[in-house]
């Protein structure tokens, strides 16, 4: 099964409201916005199991030992409740002003090769992440274009 990751666009009047309470702004079934019929899925970045991926990838550039702002897109962590795999997971809000930022940001990134992510993430390869890469990418400018903050 493992973690999947879904953001959803958000409009600038409910930034706040949604850093208070983000519950209501996310969707009751994010698998089925991601993987059900293409005239029904909402309009949301779907990145699967690859955010861990990026996350490594945005973490640390150019021996700065510092991340990228595009890392605001991926951080976190779900929280691990109960003994059976259960979970909590991260919520996060970016502002339109944060997702412009990233948006300028993740343009830069190259794509990714598979010494990037291979000890960070044994079981994946450069493909698979570059996938997303490009999503994200796309994703990112176009909400930025439309003036639109980003929860997940």
């Amino acid at each position: 099964m493992g973690i999947r990751y879904y953001a959803y666009p958000l409009q600038p009047g409910y930034v706040n409201e949604a850093r208070r309470n983000p519950y209501p702004f996310l969707s009751p079934d994010p698998l089925i916005d991601a993987w059900g019929p293409e005239e029904d899925r909402p309009r949301m970045l779907y990145l699967d199991k690859a955010w861990r991926e990026l996350q490594h990838v945005f973490a640390v550039t150019d021996g700065r030992l510092q991340p990228r702002i595009s890392l605001e897109l991926v951080k976190g962590n779900v929280t691990p409740v109960g003994p059976y795999g259960g979970h909590v997971g991260f919520v996060h809000v970016l502002s339109p002003e944060v997702v412009k930022e990233v948006a300028e940001d993740i343009v830069m990134v190259e794509p990714i090769v598979e010494t990037d992510i291979i000890e960070a993430v044994p079981y994946s390869n450069a493909d698979y992440a570059n996938s997303f890469l490009r999503q994200a990418q796309d994703f990112m400018v176009a909400l930025a274009d439309d003036g639109l903050g980003l929860m997940h």
